[in-house]
């Protein structure tokens, strides 16, 4: 059985873990019990979560298309698991060395 946790400092080294869904299930319950009674805990929690969306959305809107495709692309390819729709993986922009179609 995982101890609770007693200190913020806890908290703030497993969250990581627990937002990714990788934390075992006993030190889930503990950082759980510890957030319940922890209102700056709670405060961090919101703010981490908002602050790790926030700039998926700014990367994601600064990158461009054909990059976003591309990654896209390369993602399914190699990484088991990850789908995105045909509309997502559009086919690469000819390079300077293709022909161009006139």
């Amino acid at each position: 059985m995982t101890s609770p946790i007693h200190h913020c400092k806890e908290c703030v080294e497993l969250l990581g873990e627990y937002i990714e869904g990788t934390l075992s299930p006993e030190q889930s319950k503990a950082l759980e019990d510890h957030l319940s009674l922890c209102p700056p805990c709670i405060t961090f929690v919101r703010t981490y979560k908002a602050t790790r969306s926030l700039c998926r959305a700014a990367l994601a809107a600064q990158m461009p298309r054909e990059l976003m495709s591309s990654l896209k692309s390369f993602l399914s390819e190699h990484v088991p698991g990850f789908s995105c729709s045909k509309s997502d993986a559009a086919p690469r922009p000819p390079s300077d060395s293709e022909p161009k179609k006139v």
